[in-house]
């Protein structure tokens, strides 16, 4: 009944989904992806966005052996999909200029996007997957409350497809493009962009870079979380809802509802009634690449660029990797390592770094298990002979007491009290299971006296 309930609820969302995307095939009838006034264009326009997976360059179809062990240079795809047209804008971001795949990130692709491809509309319909880090998380929801209080957009919805059943336009387009990715010499950016650009014969696919391998920003990252955080205020229960309306009549409030056919609740997220913004948020510093990441791209990357990208992709980095720093505790001096010899940098590092003597590995685990079972067993086999061989002369020593009418042959009290090998003759005419008794107890206290 659950399984049956949850599948009615997927066809639902699927279907709402869809009707949007025919209401959008309407509205954007001849038009292309371009920039706009905002809110100048009469209608709906529906937009859905995702991140495709990262993908590596330089790459070759057939690739070289050594290639397989190595790390490339990564390269996010971020896409922004017009159903209605079609049409789907590719943000390339460069691992030097990847601040994350939070919201400050999304965020600021979806602004520069409505900036400078949006097409214009007062009412924007937007879908995306349910990924709580990158969309459905109070900064977004503050960022489309903000775009509906400056009157960039007039009425804005924001729609999660159900958990497992996310497929939709921007997968299309991102396995357009890995058909003729595959299929393709890369060795820099602006390969990547081609690549994207010839996907498909109609331009579907298109290219814009985030920022190039020099360090250029194209497209930057802004700071809307510390922008908008003193503005508004978080909805409580956010992962439960999977849509939210806004409108520039009622600014600061936002309509949720759990489902497509759920009633709508009313919230509102201003902090104070009044709210005012500056003017933009502050510009996010790209991380670029450590000094580490640069040299292995020198060392092991760059013979597999093409000659014209080898100076682009994989430069030879101007700080050696060898120098380091190493700061004395009882002084504020900084020294190197090149400018102290081994033997005082040992000197000043030894009371540090005790010294630990580390066995020397095995092979696997398996291997190491398989050792340690072997040692085991030998020692539980040795230990077994060595009892048995105390039990055998314990009862050799007692059956030699025993005349040949059965009876135990007396001995002095000295003997006995001071002989700690025999047992008395109490012990010794008990059972066997006594003497042996006895007799592992005698080895015990021989062994260990």
């Amino acid at each position: 009944m659950k399984q049956e309930k949850h599948l009615v609820t997927v066809v639902t969302e699927r279907s709402l989904y869809q009707s949007m995307v025919a209401l959008c095939k309407v509205e954007a009838s001849g038009l292309q992806l371009s920039q706009n006034a905002p809110s100048s264009r009469p209608g709906s326009i529906h937009y859905s966005f995702d991140y495709a997976q990262q993908v590596h360059y330089p790459s070759d179809p057939m690739q070289p052996g050594p290639m397989y062990f190595l790390c490339p240079r990564k390269c996010g795809i971020f896409g922004i999909c017009c159903e209605g047209i079609p049409q789907q804008i590719n943000f390339l971001i460069d691992e030097a200029h990847s601040c994350s795949k939070g919201s400050n990130s999304v965020i600021s692709y979806l602004d520069y996007f409505f900036s400078h491809f949006g097409l214009g509309e007062k009412t924007v319909h937007l879908h995306c997957d349910n990924c709580s880090g990158q969309n459905k998380n109070r900064y977004m929801l503050w960022y489309l409350l903000y775009r509906c209080c400056v009157g960039l957009h007039q009425t804005v919805t924001l729609n999660f497809l159900v958990t497992g059943h996310t497929k939709f336009a921007p997968d299309w387009c991102f396995g357009l493009f890995k058909q003729k990715f595959r299929r393709t010499p890369v060795s820099s950016l602006a390969d990547i962009a081609c690549v994207v650009n010839d996907s498909t014969v109609s331009g579907i696919n298109v290219a814009q870079l985030v920022g190039d391998e020099k360090g250029q920003t194209f497209v930057p990252c802004r700071n809307w979380q510390k922008f908008l955080e003193s503005s508004f205020k978080p909805l409580p229960q956010i992962k439960s809802y999977h849509h939210f309306r806004f409108s520039a009549r009622e600014p600061g409030i936002v309509f949720a509802k759990l489902f497509a056919e759920s009633n709508e609740e009313r919230f509102d997220l201003r902090v104070k009634p009044n709210i005012k913004f500056s003017l933009f948020p502050d510009i996010i510093t790209p991380p670029g690449l450590d000094n580490k990441r640069q040299w292995y791209f020198f060392n092991h990357i760059r013979d597999f660029c093409a000659e014209e990208a080898k100076d682009v992709v994989c430069p030879k980095p101007s700080v050696p990797l060898e120098k380091t720093a190493t700061l004395i505790p009882d002084t504020v001096e900084l020294l190197t390592t090149e400018a102290m010899s081994a033997k005082d940098a040992a000197t000043w590092l030894e009371p540090a770094m005790p010294k630990v003597v580390v066995a020397a590995p095995f092979k696997d685990s398996t291997t190491a298990q398989n050792a340690r079972a072997a040692s085991h067993l030998n020692k539980s086999r040795a230990r077994k002979a060595v009892d048995s061989s105390a039990i055998h002369k314990t009862s050799k020593a007692t059956c030699s007491q025993l005349s040949p009418q059965g009876r135990v042959k007396q001995k002095p009290a000295t003997e006995t009290a001071l002989d700690p090998i025999n047992p008395p003759d109490a012990a010794a005419s008990s059972s066997s299971r006594q003497t042996t008794r006895s007799g592992r107890q005698v080895r015990q206290n021989v062994r260990y006296d």
